[in-house]
């Protein structure tokens, strides 16, 4: 069935939120059950500024300006990009798979989302599209006018919505994608730049800088985030930190869920208390042996939450967490099953931060329970961080085409200038 809701085009910003919440419903590992989201993606924006977990590869963040564009030249309206971007959609549809991250693929001229909107707020992040206040009728409109200059010898200056050096679009283009999602060599080159040189303190932009990553599931086991130093390292730290510490209470909650399943009578998830006894305790035994909370600075913690959002986190959420790490303080974990302080803060949780909507003694909400709620950890879009980067990192492998080596500037000289200017 097609989506029946509908979006205003006025606040790229506000539509990135809406778009990430519906999407999180599709991805288990993202998931969010216990209120703390803000949290999740205010590190997420510390690490990883610009990025989404609606993202899936990074030649989108030229496909949309190239559309614009092309629309702006003709004086086009917002419908008539829609219409070019829905071009792009099956152009891509004939050429790749679904395996390829094609926006769409399923939905062909259905689409009712698109890529241009997703991409919206990283094209503002980056500098691509210049003024970040711009929603996407307004970049159509200034793109390509003429205004009057303050010098009438000057005459007109032509107004620009987009960054001067983007790459141009290949012929024929959408009708015809030759390299389809693969970035060319300078492509990639110039989508590095972009991302060093608008967020030249971020660890996206430290890892933009390396010439590979490796494969590992969580950015702090990746040797070149490990390698970061400064305000970087300091983000990171703490999003492992609260990622590892509050896993036991996502592991918990469900297990008070599955627990609660099973005792009003439910079958058709199968013994799904003795799966989340299992997650829990292997947690449980992590944690005992680690000991991740011992070293980590809960106050510098929400300094630095309050500073990446810019605003104080919500009261609420904050006296959970400090609950939650106050509980583990001395403690040992393996007893939280049968812990009554453990089990009630995560109940109360619930119950303050889904009202009617909380499953556990629900009976109604018990029996669409599809087995797990927000059990995975979070891990920052780290996935969809890396299928971006690797796009990047990929292309830049196979060397530059029509200039030599010595003709470029090396990713750590751009992130030294970036970081100094």
């Amino acid at each position: 069935m097609a989506s029946s809701i509908s979006w205003l085009d006025a606040s790229s910003e506000e539509q990135k939120r809406m778009r990430e919440i519906l999407g999180l419903f599709s991805d288990k590992e993202s998931r969010e059950e216990l209120g703390l989201g803000q949290i999740r993606d205010a590190l997420g924006d510390g690490l990883f500024p610009g990025t989404s977990t609606l993202h899936t590869r990074a030649r989108y963040m030229l496909f949309s300006p190239w559309i614009f564009q092309q629309i702006s030249t003709r004086r086009g309206t917002l419908e008539d990009a829609r219409k070019l971007e829905l071009t792009l959609v099956n152009t891509l549809r004939d050429q790749g798979s679904r395996n390829e991250g094609i926006i769409g693929y399923e939905a062909g001229s259905a689409l009712q989302t698109m890529p241009s909107t997703i991409y919206w707020s990283a094209l503002s992040t980056y500098g691509i599209l210049q003024n970040p206040n711009l929603n996407r009728e307004q970049a159509l409109s200034l793109h390509g006018a003429h205004a009057a200059t303050e010098l009438e010898e000057l005459g007109e200056a032509t107004l620009r919505a987009w960054h001067a050096g983007i790459p141009e679009a290949p012929e024929g283009f959408p009708n015809e994608v030759p390299e389809g999602m693969e970035l060319t060599f300078e492509e990639a080159d110039w989508l590095r730049e972009r991302i060093i040189y608008s967020q030249p303190e971020s660890m996206l932009a430290h890892l933009a800088a390396q010439p590979s990553l490796t494969e590992n599931a969580v950015p702090w086991e990746e040797p070149a985030a490990l390698a970061a130093t400064g305000e970087r390292a300091r983000i990171l730290h703490h999003a492992q930190r609260f990622s590892e510490v509050i896993h036991g209470a996502q592991l918990l909650y469900n297990l008070l869920i599955a627990e609660s399943y099973e005792a009003a009578g439910f079958t058709k998830i199968e013994n799904p208390a003795e799966s989340f006894t299992q997650r829990y305790g292997e947690w449980a035994q992590e944690f005992v042996d680690n000991q991740p909370a011992t070293d980590w600075d809960i106050e510098d913690f929400f300094l630095v939450i309050t500073k990446i959002r810019g605003s104080r986190l919500g009261a609420s959420s904050e006296a959970f967490v400090r609950d939650w790490v106050k509980i583990l303080d001395g403690a040992d974990p393996r007893t939280f099953t049968t812990s009554s302080a453990a089990g009630d803060l995560v109940r109360k949780r619930e119950s303050r931060n889904k009202g009617a909507m909380a499953r556990i003694g629900n009976k109604k909400r018990l029996e669409t329970w599809g087995g797990s709620s927000g059990a995975g950890s979070y891990v920052y879009r780290w996935s969809y961080v890396k299928t971006i980067l690797g796009d990047i990192q990929t292309a830049l492998a196979s060397g530059p085409t029509g200039e030599t080596a010595q003709d470029r500037t090396e990713p750590a000289e751009i992130l030294e200038v970036a970081q100094h200017a």
